[in-house]
């Protein structure tokens, strides 16, 4: 009898903590519905508005860097159009040299 008793409160513990994960969310979802469900003061709209313009504002330009950083970066990996035709000229010119060279030395 005693090892059923001390194996109950031992199940039921790993029980409640089966998924902590789940609880987390669900008291997130919880505390979002109550915070709908209370209406804004006007102090907290005076105090907290300037605060979410702000961070609105952070990660607008947040944003708009790593756009540039990463057309920067794309840029930089494809070659220049003027210079990929001067190479490729280049290339043939060479091409045709080697040609004429070949046929005199024919």
């Amino acid at each position: 009898m005693t090892t059923t008793a001390k194996s109950k409160p031992a199940a039921k513990a790993a029980d409640d903590s089966v998924n902590p994960i789940a609880l987390v969310a669900g008291g997130v979802a919880l505390g979002v519905v109550i915070g709908m469900l209370i209406p804004r003061i006007d102090k907290e709209r005076e105090l907290l508005d300037p605060v979410g313009q702000k961070l609105a504002d952070r990660a607008t330009a947040a944003i708009d860097a790593a756009k540039q950083t990463g057309k920067a970066e794309i840029e930089a990996l494809l070659p220049d159009r003027d210079a990929t035709k001067d190479k490729i000229g280049a290339l043939f010119g060479n091409v045709i040299e080697a040609a004429k060279t070949s046929a005199k030395g024919a």
